[in-house]
């Protein structure tokens, strides 16, 4: 009986850089499949975590308004990261729980409400940022919207429409899209672009509040970097790590590939692979602005 040795593959310079070229293509491969496949499938489920948590807080608030003292008024900020309202635009089809604060991790399960504005239906100016494309992007069609549309949200004090004035494409300006105003309205921003590093160009949409506010509650105060167009850099250590962690499996595959069975060594990395490249996808994306 004959034993089959593997034939070894030639190192020289010009297999060395196909090795490179051909890893860097499936690393690009890999990182825009997770974002914009992976995506829009975490986005979904944090969504429906979000509406049943927003859903109980409305039922408790009812409940609370029914009794005898009625519900007792928000003395805190809501946290971080935890839904504050539904958003509903007809035109669009959409409905989107919006969480509050607008950073990339924020923003990567729905849009956001940016710190320091307004509470959604309160009197004021809320600004809401979203993203443009990545993780589903619910904001993606926000230049479709046209002055008389309607825009609907919910919250735990009730239900407010707010019809669109004004539809724009232009710089961000913090002290107008995000600062005081006289009159009671709901300020939706997102990139103009699909390109993840883009932050210069918003489009910018402004509607104004049907009927009568609600009652302001407390609200968080916004950093400088709290406005949409900065990432999270929070990010570069998982990064690190989990790229890093990436390299050395797609090395130690192709060794293995050029000293083993291929389809031994296929199922053996595979899901190593995808799974590391799964994590470095996610880890990259919270570095670019939080409405990309």
């Amino acid at each position: 009986m004959s034993t089959t040795v593997p034939a070894y593959v030639r190192v020289t310079p010009g297999w060395v850089a196909a090795t490179a070229f051909a890893w860097l293509v499936t690393t690009a491969v890999a990182l825009s499949l997770v974002v914009y496949a992976l995506g829009p499938m975490l986005q979904s489920s944090d969504q429906r975590a979000a509406l049943a948590d927003i859903r109980g807080q409305m039922d408790r608030a009812l409940g609370a308004s029914q009794s005898l003292f009625g519900g007792a008024p928000p003395t805190k900020p809501a946290e971080f990261g935890s839904p504050v309202a539904v958003l509903e635009i007809p035109r669009l089809q959409a409905q989107q729980v919006v969480l509050e604060g607008v950073s990339s991790g924020e923003t990567a399960s729905g849009p956001g409400h940016v710190p320091g504005t307004s509470g959604l239906g309160q009197p004021g100016n809320a600004a809401l940022a979203g993203r443009k494309s990545g993780y589903g992007g619910p904001f993606g069609a926000l230049g479709a919207l046209r002055p008389g549309d309607q825009i609907v949200v919910a919250t735990t004090q009730g239900r407010s429409v707010y019809q669109v004035t004004s539809v724009a494409e232009r710089p961000l300006d913090e002290g107008q899209d995000y600062g005081k105003t006289d009159d009671d309205r709901l300020t939706l921003v997102t990139s103009t672009s699909w390109w993840p590093l883009a932050a210069s160009e918003a489009i910018v949409v402004t509607s104004r509040l049907v009927g009568k506010p609600f009652r302001p509650t407390p609200q968080n105060g916004r950093a400088d970097a709290q406005d949409g167009r900065t990432g999270d850099s929070g990010a570069w250590a998982p990064l690190a790590l989990a790229f890093g962690g990436f390299l050395l499996a797609a090395a130690g595959s192709t060794y293995l590939y050029r000293r083993w069975r291929p389809v031994s060594t296929y199922v053996i990395t595979a899901p190593m692979l995808l799974a590391l490249a799964a994590m470095s996808a996610l880890a990259l994306w919270r570095l670019f602005p939080a409405w990309a």
